[in-house]
């Protein structure tokens, strides 16, 4: 792994765990305010919880990292895109007939009433 992405992902890392550690903290104030601190057995079981975020997390984006490095993965993800722009290609172009379609529609009217008026 470039040294760069090593490093990003551990900063992602970091930054997620600082955030565990804030919701820990603000447990144990939420605790103190209600006048019942939270047990040892409540700080053991919140650790292990954040514990197993932090694992679910790790897991979850170096399966991302592998899936982008990995080139079949890549040229999937190149063909999503790109199915994606075709969708919107045609969308874009299927709207644009029906705009021409009711304009042309409302010009061969009296003009008044517009494209919704009936032609006799």
């Amino acid at each position: 792994m470039a040294e760069g992405t090593k490093q990003a992902w551990e900063d992602v890392g970091d930054r997620f765990a600082a955030f565990g550690r804030m919701v820990a903290e603000h447990y144990r104030q939420r605790g103190e305010q209600q006048g019942a601190p939270p047990t040892e057995e409540d700080r053991r079981k919140l650790e292990e919880a954040l514990a197993t975020v932090r694992r679910q997390l790790d897991q979850a984006f170096t399966a991302f990292g592998d899936t982008l490095r990995d080139p079949e993965a890549k040229e999937s993800l190149k063909q999503a895109a790109r199915s994606v722009g075709d969708a919107l290609t045609v969308t874009f172009t299927e709207v644009g007939q029906e705009v021409r379609k009711r304009v042309a529609g409302s010009d061969e009217g009296s003009g008044e009433t517009g494209g919704d008026a009936p032609h006799a």
